[in-house]
């Protein structure tokens, strides 16, 4: 065997080794594997609880004002009239994954602050989302007037808070009402819908799982 043919071999021998090493290391050169997405916590570990208690200061309309309360904003008996000032306070829960829309209850407890001395409670259904800072809300329950004279409507209130500090906010709810009261001689039973604005405070407190 010449020379020149002994170089050519020795060159494809090297050649090959070469490549066979380079399939190797492919072959070793395996793909890190993506780590997997972290179960959520309030799946897997349900029983996330925020408890909440507000505090609230209001005013409203009256559209339908048959006794002519004080304050009337129109001139017949159907016409618009305020109601008086009132304050709210509030406690509740709501249950579910934090970062979603949560369901829960809450029980209002409003009493008038000039004229006569009233006093309503409102068990409610509530509905709550937060999104950092804000959050987004929803009642619907049955307002009991406990004091002068025993009654009760339907309410349906929706609200936004801001939480200026961990689980303080400030918050406004506009509130609409309709009550069943004592007739006239025209109807034995009159009904007296009532809008309301309130603006006050939100505490929330969270208890994990």
């Amino acid at each position: 065997m010449t020379s020149r043919r002994w170089c050519v071999l020795v060159v494809a021998i090297v050649a090959a080794t070469l490549a066979g090493e380079r399939l190797a290391s492919a072959d070793d050169e395996v793909a890190p594997e993506k780590p997997k997405p972290e179960p959520d916590p309030f799946r897997t570990k349900p029983g996330y609880v925020q408890l909440f208690v507000t505090s609230f200061l209001g005013d409203g309309l009256r559209f339908n004002n048959p006794y002519r309360l004080s304050t009337p904003l129109g001139g017949d008996a159907e016409s618009v009239s305020r109601t008086a000032p009132y304050i709210d306070i509030g406690l509740g829960a709501t249950f579910g994954n934090p970062l979603g829309l949560q369901h829960g209850g809450t029980l209002r407890t409003s009493a008038a602050v000039s004229g006569v001395g009233q006093i309503v409670m409102t068990p409610s259904y509530l509905a709550w989302r937060r999104w950092s800072a804000i959050a987004l809300s929803g009642r619907a329950g049955i307002p009991l007037v406990v004091t002068p004279d025993v009654t009760w409507g339907l309410e349906a209130a929706a609200g936004a808070t801001w939480f200026f500090l961990g689980g303080f906010g400030l918050a406004a709810e506009i509130v609409g009402d309709v009550y069943y009261g004592a007739g006239t001689r025209e109807k034995s039973t009159v009904t007296y819908p009532v809008l309301s604005g309130q603006l006050g405070f939100v505490a929330a407190y969270e208890v994990l799982p």
